[in-house]
């Protein structure tokens, strides 16, 4: 892919999510205000309440509360979420579902929401895999170039390990290690449970149990737009990797199964010769 090609999908991609962005924060973020106005009020009026609770205005408190938080809303007189559907993080809820990423924390909870990230995601998730194939192919025509060349005359069997062991190390470093040591001084995590993030996210199993962005920061909009580049970047090689492995896995197979033929091969051989005539055994 040339990288003029590339550039233009880049820029229409973002171009893409950025309107999605924008789409999901008009469909969702009223709801979302809705929601915590009613369940602020409906905390107000339990704890405001000087005379015994019943079942039934207790099952009303309960059901508020469980709807909010499935919307990822608290709303107390003493506490409020973050909002999962500003612009910032409707853009982000755009990437992680053309990635296929799919966290699950945040979801729409509108019918116009839903109808729209369906339509969204079917046409979004081909053309966000042919930009990050693209990547990927840039990535390892780039890594191809580095094993390619040769840095000594002698031990070429030793350099060659050496770079093949050098040009995954160096991208897990760039793209999970040091992310990790980031998300770790950001997020309220332990470096164990950022580099978990890491892996989860960039191989787009994404449980959702670990969501960067969820408390507020200072910088929450470069930090959100910092993840995304991330995000691409380190789906295209983990991509590549895996694409690797995959195509390593296929010559292993395909080994395995040349020398099953060629045993099954030479025992019907045998088996024929010993069914020829004058090979009858006594």
């Amino acid at each position: 892919m040339k990288k003029l090609t590339l550039l233009i999908l880049g820029l229409a991609l973002l171009v893409y999510v950025l309107i999605g962005g924008a789409v999901m924060m008009a469909l969702e973020s009223t709801n979302e205000s809705d929601t915590k106005t009613v369940t602020r009020a409906t905390f107000t009026d339990f704890v405001a309440a000087k005379t015994c609770v019943s079942s039934a205005e207790l099952e009303t408190f309960v059901r508020a509360v469980i709807t909010a938080y499935d919307q990822g809303i608290i709303a107390t007189n003493q506490t409020d979420s973050a909002s999962l559907w500003d612009y910032g993080n409707s853009v982000f809820f755009a990437m992680t579902a053309v990635t296929t990423i799919g966290y699950g924390n945040q979801s729409p909870a509108t019918s116009g929401g839903r109808a729209f990230i369906v339509v969204f995601a079917l046409i979004g998730i081909p053309f966000c895999a042919v930009f990050l194939s693209g990547i990927g192919d840039k990535i390892a025509g780039l890594t191809k170039s580095f094993q390619d060349r040769k840095f000594s005359k002698n031990h070429d069997v030793a350099e060659h390990r050496l770079k093949a062991l050098i040009v995954p190390l160096t991208g897990f470093i760039l793209l999970v290690f040091i992310p990790a040591g980031i998300f770790t001084a950001t997020e309220d995590w332990s470096y164990a449970e950022s580099l978990y993030y890491c892996v989860i996210t960039l191989t787009t199993i994404g449980f959702g149990d670990y969501v960067i962005g969820t408390e507020e920061v200072d910088f929450r909009i470069g930090y959100r737009l910092l993840t995304l580049i991330w995000i691409v970047l380190g789906l295209a090689y983990i991509a590549s990797l895996i694409s690797q492995a995959q195509a390593e896995y296929t010559k292993i197979a395909e080994k395995a199964d040349s020398k099953i033929e060629k045993k099954t091969g030479s025992k019907v051989k045998v088996d024929e010769e010993e069914k020829k005539p004058g090979n009858i055994e006594l």
